[in-house]
């Protein structure tokens, strides 16, 4: 990250704090005096601001060091930081500054020095008319504002709603993996917009131009999805190398653009921890952040997890979905979905709600029913079953109508009647009896069929 890139860096994490931010010579002016109330006094707000900026520092660029120094007006506090950065004393009145620390005396530092001019004061002691003649009128309202004679005026810096960069590469570039290296200072900048406007990343778009001299597409882009909002950009940076590393490039790339398709505002984010011991806060990636990962590697149908669904159907209650596509279903139940989900180990594995209106479900279920013999009325299974608890009775209408490829208006309600049973060589079977019309072969109004629905552990 150049000198310029990393100035405007951090004055975009500036903007965080107070919407007064401008850019003056080497330095980022803030004025906080409106600010300060809400921050809880000039320290403290020098603290947060410095919370941010230190670690957006180490990971972009660590051989950076803060400097920082106030003043009644921005020219006072500008020369006191310049006289910190050659490790100088910093005189207690103002008028002792060197006149080097003046931005508009320095193109005349060699005459005033001959003059006998060495500070503020010695300048000020000099006619105006004759300062004005010799050295120009800008020299004169650099002084007026120093001394608040004449008001500072800048244009304040402004952050857009997205954030939208483009770069043009040095040299074409005919590898993805080689992309990173321009992607990294657009992700750096994107983090600090991010700072400033205190929001976290949830959806990033990369767009590459590819070289017009050759057939094929104009660009190409990748889509990166999180599915907490990220303010901390090293997940998304892993997230990114792991795509490029897929993409094959039918032509040179020429320019990179990077736009932030979807934020979210986060409150309090600088201190959002769930427990007061440090200890407590999370260190590594997350589960969330390791599917990710996993799936941007491997892809999205090779990472799978279980998702419990709304459903009393013991088949239907839980399904192995997409590791992405589960945690886009929960974000957008959050947002205001109709359809509410919770994870397996939450909904079943927890023994306090596997118990259901007096009934214990089963910790496996087989992938289909397995249809049971019937020795003198009863169900067999590896030999002869005793009953333990049941029945408990549930009803659908409908159930088999995809498979029967008739409507579920069409066929009769099913009714199943769930026990459990031990076996001596199988142990504890989750078993149902299905009950239903009798087909038109049969001798009587009903019948009855039994099958094997799962085992406990």
């Amino acid at each position: 990250m150049t000198g310029a890139a990393l100035q405007r860096a951090i004055s975009t994490i500036a903007l965080g704090f107070t919407p007064r931010v401008a850019l003056l010579d080497e330095a980022v002016l803030m004025e906080v005096s409106g600010s300060l109330r809400l921050f809880g006094g000039l320290r403290k707000l020098a603290a947060l601001l410095e919370q941010d900026l230190h670690p957006f520092l180490e990971l972009n660029m660590p051989s950076a060091q803060l400097i920082r120094a106030q003043g009644a007006t921005s020219l006072i506090a500008i020369a006191r930081l310049r006289l910190l950065a050659m490790q100088l004393s910093v005189p207690s009145r103002v008028g002792c500054l060197p006149i080097h620390t003046l931005s508009a005396a320095r193109p005349h530092v060699p005459v005033l020095e001959r003059t006998g001019c060495q500070t503020w004061d010695d300048l000020l002691r000099l006619p105006r008319d004759g300062v004005a003649r010799r050295f120009g009128a800008p020299l004169l309202d650099a002084l007026d504002r120093a001394r608040g004679v004449l008001p500072d005026n800048y244009t304040w810096l402004q952050l857009p709603e997205q954030f939208d960069e483009k770069l043009e590469l040095d040299a074409l570039v005919v590898h993805a993996p080689a992309l990173m290296a321009g992607v990294q200072p657009l992700l750096a900048q994107l983090q600090a917009w991010l700072l400033g406007r205190q929001s976290g990343l949830q959806v990033l778009k990369l767009t590459w131009y590819l070289d017009k001299r050759r057939d094929g597409p104009a660009t190409g882009e990748l889509v990166i999805r999180t599915a907490n909002p990220a303010q901390d950009l090293r997940h998304v940076v892993r997230l990114v190398m792991e795509r490029l590393n897929q993409q094959a490039l039918p032509a040179p790339v020429h320019s990179i653009r990077l736009q932030s398709l979807v934020t979210e505002k986060l409150q309090n984010s600088k201190h959002a921890t769930t427990s007061l011991l440090p200890e407590e806060k999370q260190t590594g990636d997350s589960a969330q952040q390791l599917m990710e990962r996993l799936s941007a590697r491997l892809g999205n149908a090779q990472v799978q997890t279980w998702q419990a669904c709304a459903d009393h159907r013991p088949e239907r209650m839980q399904l192995w979905r997409d590791a992405i596509g589960t945690m886009d279903a929960m974000g957008a139940t959050k947002s205001g979905a109709s359809c509410a989900r919770i994870h397996w180990s939450k909904a079943l594995n927890d023994p306090q709600n596997r118990l259901e209106n007096g009934v214990l479900y089963p910790s496996w279920l087989l992938p289909e029913p397995l249809k049971l013999v019937l020795v003198a009325g009863s169900p067999v299974y590896q030999g002869a079953l005793v009953r333990l608890a049941g029945p408990q009775r549930l009803e659908a209408t409908g159930w088999h109508a995809a498979s029967a490829g008739a409507t579920p208006s069409s066929v009769q309600p099913a009714i199943r009647d769930y026990f459990i049973y031990r076996s001596q060589r199988a142990g504890l079977l989750w078993i149902y009896s299905e009950r239903g019309v009798a087909p038109a072969a049969a001798n009587s109004n009903a019948w009855q069929q039994w099958y094997l629905h799962g085992f406990f552990a």
